[in-house]
């Protein structure tokens, strides 16, 4: 896992540009050894993957007919948003780049799982 870091930025202005993002998306800044790289959470059927410093990426679940007819196929799904900081809790709070104007700024996740904090 790497050490924490935002991309886009000087290692010497990491702190500050963390905390700047933290103030501008109303979220608690997280101790250092606390900080999250990666988180997973559903929105509507689409099962979303946030990864700092790379793109969102998910998997849909489209089901077509009913009955015996009912068929469910995964299909991927990705923006071109880069992750910046993620900030997991109830709601959680995902910073990004706002490159595709898909989502707002900050995602509001709900529950979430598979949270890797920074190695």
């Amino acid at each position: 896992m790497p050490g924490f870091f935002i991309p886009s930025v000087e290692a010497d202005k990491q702190e500050e540009a963390y905390e700047q993002i933290a103030r501008f998306i109303g979220a608690a800044p997280r101790a250092v050894n606390d900080r999250v790289f990666s988180m997973t959470w559903r929105h509507n059927r689409t099962v979303w993957t946030a990864t700092v410093g790379e793109k969102l990426r998910g998997v849909e679940t489209v089901v077509t007919g009913r009955g015996r007819d009912r068929r469910e196929r995964e299909v991927p799904r990705h923006s071109d948003d880069t992750v910046l900081a993620i900030f997991p809790g109830t709601p959680g709070l995902i910073a990004h780049d706002n490159k595709s104007r898909m989502w707002n700024l900050p995602i509001l996740t709900g529950e979430s799982w598979n949270i890797v904090k920074f190695g």
